[in-house]
């Protein structure tokens, strides 16, 4: 779980934020109907939709509570708390010990966010999640900043062996759950995926240097020569000789060109 519910959140510091008096706190009790906006306090606005889910953070940007529906909307999301610890998130820490800005983590929406005021004090943030979220989050698929960060693994590792399990642990999914939803987000499979990352590199190094193919092979990750070849036939329709050999012509024959 997130956070504590409501019922379960007893430490005083968390007061002011889940009092009765707080509107959005109140919420968080349960799958209530939102008070009507005339019982309302005058320094908060009644939503214009309702929330699908509803998270509070303290002025540290700790997560302090949050409903069922957040709950899973979050876990849908991919958004996990750290490692067994309170979710925190620095750009809702509006604290006097923070000193650096801070942007927004990928799955938040900044129209989600609203402040909770007291005169002029910021005492934390509510965090309201509405039914209807973008299309990539409804259709599935690796959530977008994890779906960066598989990308950028693979292509730091390109040039060694790339496994399913390494990839899900990237995405903190599981191997099969990581498979199905990199799919939907890419449209091919990790392992397919994979390969054609290898060839595109493989084709810059072709093209671009003057590396021995053994040597091209070992960089983009194939064991050894005859591995690379046919994987690159496969997937180009010829040979990696072939490809450098007509790249190279064609280059010389532009700088040709360009020098006439």
């Amino acid at each position: 779980m997130y956070a504590q519910t409501l019922e379960q959140t007893s430490n005083r510091q968390y007061a002011p934020l889940l009092s009765g008096n707080n509107v959005r706190a109140e919420a968080l009790r349960g799958p209530q109907p939102f008070p009507d906006p005339q019982d309302m306090r005058p320094s908060l606005q009644a939503p214009q939709t309702r929330a699908a889910g509803l998270m509070v953070f303290d002025h540290k940007g700790r997560l302090v509570a949050a409903d069922a529906r957040a709950e899973l909307i979050m876990a849908a999301l991919g958004v996990e708390s750290n490692c067994g610890s309170r979710l925190r998130i620095d750009a809702l820490d509006v604290s006097a010990t923070r000193t650096l800005p801070w942007d927004l983590p990928d799955w938040l929406n900044p129209d989600w966010i609203e402040p909770v005021m007291e005169g002029s004090e910021r005492l934390g943030t509510v965090v309201q999640i509405p039914a209807q979220r973008s299309t990539s989050t409804t259709q599935g698929g690796v959530p977008a900043y994890k779906l960066r960060q598989v990308l950028q693994f693979i292509d730091a590792h390109l040039d060694q062996p790339i496994n399913l399990t390494q990839l899900a642990a990237v995405a903190s999914l599981s191997p099969f759950h990581f498979h199905r939803e990199f799919k939907r987000s890419t449209g091919l499979t990790p392992g397919k995926f994979i390969l054609e990352a290898r060839i595109k590199r493989a084709e810059t190094l072709l093209r671009d240097s003057d590396l021995p193919l053994a040597q091209v092979a070992i960089q983009v990750g194939f064991a050894d020569q005859s591995h690379f070849t046919v994987a690159f036939r496969k997937v180009t329709s010829m040979t990696p000789r072939t490809y450098r050999n007509a790249t190279t012509k064609g280059r010389r024959a532009q700088i040709d060109s360009a020098a006439a």
